[in-house]
C-alpha cells in the first residue's frame, strides 16, 4: 500500500521532473490524497515507515493505519515538492497540488468483513457524505483545471473548495526528512532515483 499510494507516485514524479521542466508549456502534478491523513498525529520517518515494513509487526495487517500513513506521506511529498520548485524558481512552470475526493463508494473496503463494510456504507449514506465515483472525481478535476499559478494547494470535495490539511502534513522539517529518506531508499534499488535534491 505504501508502494502504490506513495513510493510509486514519488518515483514517477522524480523521473518525469526533467521532462516537465524542459517542456515549453507549464505542467500540473495532482496527487490524490485522503482526509484520513488527519488520523496520523505523530510520525517517525525512517525506512521502516516509508517501506511499510514497520507495520508488519502486528499479527493482523493494519490496512487502515497504513492507508492513513501513505496518504500523509503523499501530502508531505506534495508540499515539499512545491517548496523545492519555489526555491529553484520553477514554481512558475510546474505546479503541484493535492486533491481529496472525500468519501467515495469504491472497493477500498473489500478487505473488511462484508457485514462491517455494509454497515459502514449504510451509515455514510444515512449521513449523506457518501459520494458516487463521478462526484468524487470533482476535486481531482478542480486541481487539474485550477488557474495557472495554483500550487501547494489542498482541494477537497469539489466545487473548487480548498482546505487546510493537518498541521503534521505542513511540517516542513518532516517533509524534507521524508524526501531524503525516500530518495536514499530508492537509490539502493535499481530504480535509479538517486538525487536527494532535484
Amino acid at each position: 500500500m505504501m508502494g502504490t499510494n506513495y513510493i510509486g507516485a514519488f518515483a514517477l514524479t522524480k523521473l518525469l521532473l526533467p521532462l516537465l521542466g524542459s517542456s515549453p508549456v507549464s505542467s500540473k502534478i495532482v496527487n490524490v490524497t485522503s482526509f484520513t491523513h488527519r488520523n496520523v498525529t505523530d510520525m517517525q520517518v525512517d525506512e521502516g515507515t516509508v517501506s511499510g515494513n514497520r507495520f508488519f509487526s502486528s499479527k493482523q495487517y493494519p490496512y487502515a493505519q497504513v492507508y492513513e500513513y501513505s496518504k500523509l506521506c503523499l501530502l508531505l511529498f506534495t508540499f515539499e515538492l512545491h517548496r523545492q520548485l519555489c526555491l529553484m524558481e520553477k514554481s512558475h512552470h510546474i505546479f503541484v497540488t493535492a486533491a481529496d475526493p472525500g468519501v467515495v463508494q469504491t472497493n477500498i473496503m473489500q478487505e473488511v468483513p462484508a457485514s462491517l463494510s455494509c454497515l459502514a456504507y449504510f451509515a455514510l449514506r444515512h449521513l449523506r457524505v457518501l459520494q458516487s465515483p463521478e462526484c468524487g472525481a470533482s476535486s481531482i478535476i478542480d486541481a487539474a483545471l485550477a488557474p495557472p499559478g495554483t500550487s501547494g494547494v489542498y482541494f477537497f470535495g469539489g466545487k473548487g473548495r480548498t482546505l487546510n490539511p493537518s498541521a503534521l502534513s505542513r511540517n516542513s522539517k518532516l517533509a524534507l526528512q521524508l524526501w531524503e529518506t525516500t530518495c536514499n531508499m530508492l537509490s539502493q534499488t535499481g530504480f535509479g532515483v538517486e538525487e536527494k535534491k532535484m
